[in-house]
């Protein structure tokens, strides 16, 4: 059950089955197949574009369904239909327009048994929980209708709200890709188990040192690492995908440590690295830890070197979102939006700007005819 990982003939026809699968998601959105093709072609040709005319040198294969991020909806799967027809609204409007949101971002509590030093959500930390799992389902059941593909649970910790966050996945099982971002702090095996269960399909473990102390130092906590260990093994045993999220410091791109925790991360059989840049915001607010260019090119072109050498395709897919930002505007209250642990809606994690007061369909009704 543990991610598997997909090279040469396989992967290339699994390449082609899923554009196939796109182009058919085009044909009944635009009811003609040379505007689907067209459509479809214009999206590879832009993603092609931005990755530089390169391809990916593996895949994985968790539980049946297959990966290349953890940004992407594993296929086939219904999240997958749901999130590649937004990408296409993106290209092509129909009449009248319809969304083009993918992803809601969804903080299912403000608890948190850490003290991290990064914490982005640091003015709102451990405050009591508000919402009701039927207050969540009511606020997310419109998007899921809407189309949105990927449901991404957060927190403060969402473990430390397990039970109520079970029933919300179980609700949206087999309807949307469905993640978790975490300390992996009290990830067990019966834990894992139950995420599995409800339907979860990937998280994101949070792991900012190679070094036991320097993470748990970051982290505020003496047992972190402990538990990033403990819960990584849990989930690759259930056949959950798995990233580590690694938000390093300027000393650890300058010192080779985001290196070593690849090496770290391939020790442990983890498909994916997703590395991301520090920013000014929670408890980072008004310090100077933001990367300068030259950090910015450093973990750019690592990303490259590990993602497209074929003699590196026993390494993890190594993620730097932040090198295309000059490409690709911000998807924040465009491809998705974040739901507090209040009801409110944000434009992103880092944009605390609230959407308007008014229903959901029509936020989204909004957000697709200003595009």
């Amino acid at each position: 059950m543990k991610p598997r990982r997909v090279t040469h003939f396989e992967y290339d026809l699994v390449r082609v089955l899923m554009l196939g699968n796109i182009w058919w998601l085009a044909v009944k959105l635009y009811g003609n197949p040379l505007v689907a093709l067209q459509t479809t072609k214009t999206f590879i040709m832009r993603f092609s574009d931005l990755m530089g005319g390169k391809k990916l040198v593996r895949g994985f294969k968790v539980d049946g369904k297959y990966y290349w991020d953890m940004f992407n909806p594993g296929w086939p799967s219904q999240g997958f239909n749901a999130f590649y027809t937004a990408h296409l609204l993106e290209e092509r409007q129909t009449t009248p327009p319809r969304p083009t949101l993918r992803r809601l971002l969804v903080a299912i509590t403000k608890r948190c048994p850490l003290q991290c030093a990064h914490c982005s959500e640091a003015a709102t930390l451990y405050q009591k929980d508000i919402m009701t799992v039927d207050q969540y389902i009511a606020k997310i059941d419109p998007f899921v209708r809407g189309g949105i593909g990927q449901i991404v649970y957060s927190g403060g910790e969402p473990l430390s709200r397990l039970d109520d966050m079970l029933e919300v996945i179980h609700h949206y099982k087999d309807r949307c890709d469905q993640w978790i971002y975490t300390s992996a702090f009290g990830l067990t095996a019966n834990v894992a188990s139950q995420l599995k269960k409800a339907g979860l399909d990937g998280a994101a473990i949070s792991l900012d040192h190679f070094d036991e102390e320097g993470h748990n130092t970051f982290r505020g906590n003496k047992k972190s690492y402990f538990w990033v260990l403990e819960g990584i093994k849990h989930l690759l045993a259930e056949g959950i995908m798995v990233s580590i999220n690694v938000c390093p410091s300027r000393e650890l791109v300058e010192s080779g440590g985001v290196e070593k925790i690849i090496e770290l991360a391939k020790s442990l059989n983890v498909p994916v690295v997703n590395i991301l840049e520090p920013r000014a915001v929670g408890n980072f607010e008004h310090k100077d830890v933001e990367f300068h260019p030259e950090h910015m090119d450093k973990m750019r072109s690592l990303s490259e070197r590990f993602n497209f050498d074929p003699a590196l395709v026993d390494y993890p897919t190594v993620l730097f979102p932040a090198a295309y930002r000059a490409s690709v505007p911000c998807g924040g209250g465009r491809s998705y939006l974040m739901l507090d642990y209040d009801g409110t809606l944000y434009p992103c994690p880092f944009c605390k700007v609230k959407m308007p007061k008014i229903a959901t369909q029509e936020i989204q009704e909004e957000l697709c005819l200003a595009k």
